[in-house]
């Protein structure tokens, strides 16, 4: 049985795609044309935290940082990666330790509203309390936000009038203009680092059941960014000597 036109040009650019030519004593592939190079690197470490990271690097356990051109680069509030200078024929980079932030951790949810309890919980757990800023003023009016609590709102856009009246006969038990933007610091870059305060917007409202929920807006453009990078880098530079830190 004679194969077909089709199954031998089939055979012959399997042929072809498998060969390699040795050309001046450098091998090529004649699909591209672009050398074959063996470069064997160690695949790259990654830790959750920033202790862990500079740890590896000052204890140098595979002796491959001492002594050799490496730089930190602050990628993100939430990433670090300490690479080695251009090295091998193919000119790449070798990435040796990475530090980037568990996924798994919990983040606020910025621009949701959230009942009284979901928002309190949250809350309490992903922001950092400090002297001068407005967490207890926002969990303080959050938690006047209960069963059996109605809002009559007002907003203009900047500031929010809100009137909460409790139980059944509907009596004024409190009425207060929200603070249009309000002072606070979530985590939301490493833990071993100062979280940069930022500005928020504090919003209120009922849902379709006539229930009150809270939330905040972030208003300070990703200026935070800025901030949080640079406590990275001044961490880094604190706990690893000798190696340039970049961001």
């Amino acid at each position: 049985m004679e194969a077909g036109k089709e199954t031998i040009e089939k055979i012959e650019q399997l042929v072809s795609d498998r060969l390699v030519v040795e050309v001046g004593g450098r091998k090529y592939s004649p699909a591209r044309l672009s050398p074959v190079m063996y470069e064997p690197r160690p695949a790259t470490l990654g830790v959750h935290n920033l202790r862990g990271f500079c740890g590896f690097i000052n204890n140098d356990i595979d002796k491959r940082i001492a002594g050799r051109p490496c730089l930190i680069v602050v990628e993100s509030p939430e990433k670090a990666i300490l690479v080695s200078a251009v090295s091998g024929e193919d000119l790449k980079r070798e990435a040796l330790v990475e530090a980037a932030i568990d996924g798994g951790l919990e983040k606020f949810p910025f621009g949701k509203f959230l009942s009284q309890e979901e928002f309190a919980i949250s809350f309490r757990s992903l922001f950092v309390p400090k002297k001068g800023d407005d967490f207890e003023y926002v969990l303080s009016y959050a938690s006047k936000l209960t069963g059996g609590t109605q809002i009559d709102g007002d907003d203009d856009g900047i500031t929010q009038q809100v009137s909460v009246k409790r139980g059944l006969s509907g009596a004024l038990k409190d009425k207060v203009s929200l603070k249009p933007v309000v002072k606070l610091s979530p985590y939301r870059t490493f833990r071993e680092v100062g979280q940069p305060e930022s500005e928020f917007l504090l919003r209120v409202r009922l849902d379709n059941n006539d229930v009150p929920t809270v939330a905040l807006f972030e208003a300070d453009g990703g200026a935070w960014i800025n901030r949080a990078t640079e406590n990275i880098v001044q961490y880094i530079q604190n706990a690893v000597k000798g190696i340039p830190v970049i961001a």
